[in-house]
């Protein structure tokens, strides 16, 4: 078989945000990761899906897929065995003791956090997170800023506040892919959030028996844009593109969603859409072809 690199997954890390490759030969995988603020590349999505590997919920560390598995479905970004070795599904809160793996069952009963994810004012979602998990957590899911609310002693007790809280004060549980894509421009103050935290802290209050805590309220800008580059008023999504392709210098990663610079216009691009594919990467930058379109959140 033919040498090629699959995109396996994205990331941060002490040296900074980062996609995952993995180079598939004679039926192995060596993984590697590029960094990417700063750098000009040109990476762009080709035909032939891959496992993206093993994740291991006691140690919290991934692994390559040990069958450099072809994808045939086109839901899943993981092989039979590889899924059935992650054992995890995140709406374990709708199963039986008896349907849910013996690793996430142990998984469940580590300590749990709940946390308050800001995307823009008035789009504020609830969410959960093992404790040990929970600044990953944040990061992949791009939340500008994060209010870390509850600790508590498993996952069961963090779904049952996470569930009283989005059904009371309308709070969605899930934002979409699009939606933070069209507000990723937005400026945000510190200070307005941490108003509009303490607002819904208030609400929350009324509703819980155990007080929010009010002091853990963090920026993420750092993370995701540590350069500090100021976004422009328009930022082009290419995510849609059906010829897949990053080009340019990148400006950073918030979330899923890299952040880049070609011929003096800033773009964007979700590596959810690029996830498991085949793909090349270069150091030459190419041109990027589009048409200009008005992004709607909805």
């Amino acid at each position: 078989m033919s040498k090629f690199t699959a995109l396996s997954g994205y990331g941060f890390d002490q040296s900074g945000s980062f996609i995952q490759l993995d180079q598939h030969g004679d039926g192995l995988i060596d993984r590697e990761l590029f960094y990417l603020v700063g750098k000009s590349f040109t990476l762009k999505k080709e035909l032939g899906r891959y496992c993206t590997g093993q994740f291991d919920l006691k140690t919290l560390e991934n692994d390559v897929c040990p069958n450099a598995a072809e994808l045939l479905s086109p839901k899943a970004n993981n092989c039979y065995d590889c899924f059935e070795s992650i054992g995890f599904n995140p709406a374990f809160y709708h199963l039986e003791q008896h349907q849910i793996s013996p690793q996430q069952r142990a998984y469940n009963q580590t300590k749990h956090i709940v946390y308050l994810a800001y995307f823009a004012p008035g789009l504020i979602k609830v969410g959960i997170s093992s404790n040990d998990r929970k600044e990953h957590r944040w990061k992949e899911q791009g939340a500008r800023f994060i209010a870390h609310i509850y600790t508590v002693p498993n996952a069961y007790e963090a779904r049952h506040i996470e569930e009283k809280i989005s059904s009371k004060l309308k709070l969605p549980e899930v934002v979409l892919g699009k939606k933070k894509r069209a507000l990723l421009n937005k400026k945000l103050d510190f200070n307005a959030v941490r108003s509009d935290f303490s607002s819904l802290m208030d609400q929350i209050d009324s509703i819980l028996p155990i007080p929010a805590n009010r002091e853990r309220v963090y920026d993420m800008e750092e993370y995701f844009n540590p350069n500090g580059i100021q976004l422009a008023s328009t930022i082009i999504d290419v995510s849609e593109h059906s010829d897949g392709k990053i080009s340019g210098k990148c400006i950073g990663l918030y979330g899923d969603i890299v952040l880049f610079e070609n011929a003096g216009q800033q773009f964007m691009f979700s590596l959810k859409k690029m996830i498991s594919y085949k793909v090349s990467l270069s150091d030459r930058v190419e041109g990027m072809d589009f048409e200009p379109q008005q992004i709607s959140m909805f």
